[in-house]
């Protein structure tokens, strides 16, 4: 997926520990994006959900490429990417054009602050754009088997009815758990409505105090929906951001890159 990534100067990126992985399921999920399930050759990695980690070739021959986590954290380690199609993105091309079931890879991490306080109690608003979905849906997935569960929003935004991630698995959620709730909305279908997010939000949710906020995606829709949620109420210490950038950006730590 285009995956998060910094604005701040250039820095070193930090020595984490490094991972062998092989792909065990790769299956693409929209028709831009592909979904890549990895299973641990060596020692587990340990993440919190919303975190991301850095993927390459086991030989580097491509460029290390940010991306989150889709998954909560499992017994067998399993990891779960969502790889979107960047134009002229090396790493992104080597995924969807290359990469195959039983490759072996490297992740290198974890890293990331997109991540829930589990001690909070506080109703969620998870707002997504395209395969923003990724941290977001580790997030809803690791709050649906907390104790307690608090009430649950996932407003994910798609171009087209054919860009809408997961739409079967989030309706199963929404079915099996009544404190989630499930809004897909389009952009450009033909048709289709053409009110985005920040402004549907004052009928979603109109009252944001004491909410937790989640918004993942490009720069422009993280900005205007976390200055949507703010107008509705959230405290700007409880709206947490992921921009995911096309382009690799300086690293910074806290969010990923992406191509």
């Amino acid at each position: 997926m285009p995956e998060p990534s910094a604005t701040a100067p250039a820095e070193p990126i930090p020595s984490r520990d490094e991972a062998p992985y092989r792909v065990s399921v790769i299956e693409r999920v929209t028709p831009s994006i592909v979904e890549v399930w990895l299973r641990p050759l060596a020692e587990l990695m340990e993440f919190l959900p919303g975190e991301y980690v850095l993927l390459e070739d086991s030989d580097r021959r491509v460029p290390p490429r940010s991306y989150s986590i889709a998954n909560a954290p499992r017994p067998g380690g399993e990891i779960s990417l969502l790889v979107t199609r960047v134009a002229e993105g090396a790493t992104s091309s080597w995924v969807h054009d290359r990469l195959r079931t039983g490759d072996e890879v490297i992740l290198t991490g974890p890293y990331g602050t997109f991540v829930a306080d589990p001690s909070r109690t506080s109703p969620c608003l998870y707002l997504a754009a395209g395969s923003g979905l990724a941290p977001i849906r580790a997030l809803i997935e690791a709050s649906l088997k907390a104790t307690p569960q608090p009430s649950l929003t996932l407003v994910l935004s798609a171009r087209s009815e054919a860009d809408v991630l997961d739409r079967d698995r989030l309706l199963g959620w929404q079915a099996e758990h009544r404190q989630f709730r499930f809004i897909a909305t389009l952009t450009r279908a033909a048709g289709a409505s053409r009110r985005r997010v920040p402004d549907l939000l004052p009928d979603i949710c109109p009252r944001l105090a004491g909410h937790e906020v989640f918004i993942a995606g490009s720069p422009g829709f993280v900005l205007a929906c976390a200055a949507a949620a703010e107008t509705l109420g959230a405290a700007r210490e409880h709206v947490h951001t992921e921009p995911f950038f096309v382009e690799p950006q300086p690293w910074s730590g806290p969010s990923p890159a992406s191509g």
